[in-house]
């Protein structure tokens, strides 16, 4: 695919030809910056550590709960509050500064500074501290289960001020985790090119591809297996990894 390019070092990161794809394709995807194997590795060790009693509620947690290691299920989406889109997954946030109870902080730490490159940022703007700003790396992974795990089509907001700053496009940056037909058979991630035409992008992609997306268009999770029988005591279905600037909230 001409809007996936794959590299060797982060000098060979086509900026330019990457926002042309974001401007024509809606997405992009950088392939080469994380090691699959590396990531496996993580991605075993997440399942096996990985417990149902961790959960929290899908509401009522506090802003500093969430820059530590904290699990929660994402549900509902009729209460009208803010962003509050309808959603069936599982957040595992692992912020960078935390215990790296899972391997992941070398691989959050590349995702980050890709995030930082598109967005003309410093290449380790609010990784491993909150910026004086107050913006910090929400980094986490998301669980959607076989059964029916889901995120309504939606267009993002969480960066929109970052963007607004720096004068760039509006984009969302997501690490792939889950191989389509492996780890799971239908659904998966979307963005809408237009009214006419839905990308998959585990169509695309592979696992440890870094990929990049317009975050005006709409975009979210088909339902993840809905023909097998849901079930929260496993870490199943579909992962992905997030690195989002999250503004920090006394």
């Amino acid at each position: 695919m001409s809007n996936i390019f794959e590299v060797s070092n982060w000098n060979e990161i086509p900026l330019p030809e990457i926002y042309d794809s974001l401007k024509t394709e809606t997405y992009a995807a950088i392939r080469g910056i994380i090691d699959p194997e590396e990531l496996a590795s993580c991605v075993t060790t997440i399942k096996q550590r990985f417990s149902q009693n961790e959960d929290n509620p899908p509401t009522g947690e506090s802003p500093s709960d969430i820059m530590t290691n904290f699990q929660k299920l994402a549900t509902g989406g009729e209460s009208k509050r803010y962003n509050n889109f309808p959603r069936f997954f599982r957040t595992l946030y692992n912020p960078i500064w935390a215990d790296d109870i899972y391997g992941m902080r070398s691989i959050f730490k590349k995702v980050s500074r890709v995030r930082n490159l598109i967005y003309g940022l410093p290449e380790d703007f609010a990784i491993e501290e909150v910026a004086s700003n107050g913006y910090w790396t929400a980094s986490r992974i998301h669980q959607y289960p076989s059964g029916g795990g889901f995120f309504q089509g939606h267009r993002d907001t969480t960066l929109l001020d970052v963007a607004k700053e720096k004068g760039t496009g509006f984009f969302q940056v997501i690490l792939v985790m889950s191989k389509k037909g492996q780890d799971f058979e239908q659904g998966g991630a979307f963005v809408d090119k237009n009214e006419d035409e839905r990308l998959y992008l585990e169509d695309l992609l592979s696992p440890g591809d870094i990929a990049i997306y317009n975050g005006e268009t709409v975009h979210g999770v088909e339902d993840i297996d809905p023909h097998r029988k849901l079930s929260l005591d496993t870490l199943n279905g579909r992962l992905a990894g997030f690195v989002s600037l999250y503004k920090k909230m006394d």
